[in-house]
């Protein structure tokens, strides 16, 4: 991994812990409940917009049931009057207003069931954003708690890497007594090998001096292996 990479990593970790402490319990939850209420206003504003077409529906609907009605009536005149053609026209002028009163009237339904259901919907939000304010200060009080276990459980975590620090003592004082003990090894090791060719030396001076034990010392060796029976 290169340095920039490298570098670019620890930004990346130093930028997501920064972002971690800013999103305070309070201000998300207040940001949360703001957010709902502006969904409910715009959703108002488009609920407000459905019911005027419900409404104008409505109004057409019940133009054409009145027109129907009126029709009807001019039918009944003309036929008491003896003038069944005209009746005939007048019944069919009606027909026409009745079939546009039924499609409308199936409009209107679908959008009045439509404006109902949306209604719903908003009373549902508002009920949504009652409750984050009843239970935010409980969410908060939760969010603290978690954080301060989370806090403690860190601390612990600290303390217990300094048994790591004491093991470390420990070995590093095992070593400085394993050290001691090579250095005094290596001092013996010394003597033994600088003193070896003096010691040789000393051999070889002895056995001049032995060469050199006069008579007396010598028949006394001789009459001590003769009483040993000491061949040599």
């Amino acid at each position: 991994m290169s340095i920039f990479s490298r570098i670019f990593k620890v930004g990346e970790a130093a930028a997501n812990k920064m972002v971690d402490n800013l999103e305070k319990p309070e201000l998300m939850l207040e940001q949360a409940i703001r957010d709902k209420e502006t969904q409910i206003r715009d959703a108002k504003k488009s609920i407000q917009s459905c019911i005027a077409t419900e409404r104008q529906t409505k109004a057409l609907l019940e133009k054409e049931k009145a027109e129907k009605f009126t029709w009807e009536q001019k039918a009944e005149m003309a036929l008491k009057a003896g003038k069944e053609e005209l009746a005939i026209r007048a019944l069919q002028r009606g027909t026409e207003h009745e079939q546009k009163a039924a499609t409308l009237q199936s409009q209107w339904q679908s959008q009045r069931d439509s404006v109902d259901e949306l209604k719903k919907e908003i009373i549902k939000m508002g009920d949504e954003v009652a409750e984050f304010r009843r239970n935010k200060d409980f969410i908060i009080a939760q969010s603290k708690a978690a954080q301060v276990k989370k806090d403690i459980y860190e601390a612990k975590a600290r303390i217990s890497g300094k048994n790591n620090a004491d093991d470390l003592m420990a070995r590093m004082k095992a070593k400085a007594e394993r050290q001691g003990f090579e250095a005094d090894a290596a001092k013996e090791i010394a003597d033994v090998s600088t003193g070896s060719g003096d010691r040789l030396e000393k051999e070889f001076e002895g056995l001049g001096a032995s060469g050199s034990a006069s008579v007396e010392v010598n028949d006394k060796l001789a009459a001590l292996k003769a009483k040993l029976n000491v061949t040599q």
